[in-house]
């Protein structure tokens, strides 16, 4: 297979790392799959279908053995697989039976091209379902596909606590619902696909970087502000992020969540965010037990802004010529 074949045939992402081998597959003819790494299970379904001949479902044995190699092979070092095993809350885990083992994978055939759209999809739902990598069979030829920042900071994280989910068939119905949305967008008015390519780009960044906080921060004043007038007062980056996202968010659907911040008020915590967001981006290591009380820790201030460029975004798609006056005003 050359160079050109494999474009033709398979969709590679900027950053995406693609290995083909003449092994003989283990899997159906022509089927792939990718593996997804944080669900432990299905509610009500064994099988729940994402579209376009895409299913998601349990691994099978022959699956499992691929994935465990490739986990294996990735990693330098030996590797405790949190996909057979259930953490306490003191740090010790405990093995699960094969019957509760969390590998779960959404299969296809031949291409990657729509794969690719619902891992997009997926980058903006409530819910993320995480793909580490993706197995491509096709003509007696086996490809790995994945992103190896991405793929490093999931097993980094399973290392350490990786969070599983359930999934509903409601998550799976938004999850359908954004890629449509995706579809049919209008990128000359915003290019949702661009910023979700952002966000998965952040995923290879580490947790605890302050250029994963810069970056999402980044994405959120692109979707709602402009340069201000140096002679208005009121046309500062915080003052448009503090309105805009308080006009925005009697629309979101969930509306952003602040329960993590007590009582605070949210233009409150938006001030606070912005101060945050200076200290990092002018060099400085800001601590939590003064002025920026308020947000408690870094990992809330995080999962706070993360999941408002996420409800943000999905608003784009929803109303896109709104976006797009908001930001001038």
């Amino acid at each position: 297979m050359t160079d050109d074949d494999r474009k033709r045939m398979f969709a590679i992402p900027p950053g995406a790392t693609f290995a083909i081998s003449a092994e003989a597959p283990r899997l159906a003819p022509a089927e792939g799959f990718a593996f997804v790494m944080n669900v432990s299970g299905l509610l009500g379904a064994a099988v729940f279908d994402l579209g376009d001949g895409h299913e998601l479902r349990r691994a099978r044995a022959e699956e499992i053995v691929l994935i465990k190699e490739t986990v294996q092979n990735l990693m330098p070092r030996p590797l405790m697989l949190p996909w057979e095993m259930k953490l306490r809350e003191d740090g010790s885990a405990d093995a699960l039976g094969e019957d509760e083992w969390r590998y779960y994978v959404i299969t296809f055939q031949g291409s990657n091209q729509t794969l690719q759209e619902i891992e997009e999809a997926c980058s903006l739902s409530v819910l993320e379902l995480k793909t580490g990598f993706t197995v491509i069979n096709h003509g007696g030829n086996r490809g790995l596909m994945y992103n190896p920042g991405r793929l490093f900071q999931l097993l980094d994280k399973g290392l350490r606590n990786l969070t599983f989910s359930e999934v509903s068939s409601s998550e799976v119905e938004s999850i359908r619902a954004i890629q449509g949305q995706l579809r049919e967008h209008d990128p000359l008015l915003v290019d949702v696909r661009r910023l979700v390519r952002q966000l998965q780009d952040l995923d290879a960044v580490p947790m605890h970087s302050p250029l994963r906080f810069l970056g999402y921060f980044a994405i959120l004043e692109s979707l709602l502000t402009h340069p201000p007038q140096p002679t208005d007062p009121y046309d500062s980056i915080t003052r448009q992020i503090r309105k805009k996202l308080m006009l925005l968010n009697h629309r979101l659907k969930p509306n952003i969540n602040y329960g993590g911040f007590g009582d605070a008020n949210p233009e409150k915590i938006w001030s606070k965010m912005y101060t945050y967001r200076s200290a990092l981006a002018h060099g400085g290591a800001p601590t939590f037990d003064g002025d920026l009380q308020t947000l408690r820790n870094p990992g809330n201030a995080l999962n706070l802004l993360k999941e408002t460029v996420k409800a943000v975004i999905r608003q784009t798609l929803t109303e896109p010529q709104l976006l797009v006056d908001l930001k001038e005003c």
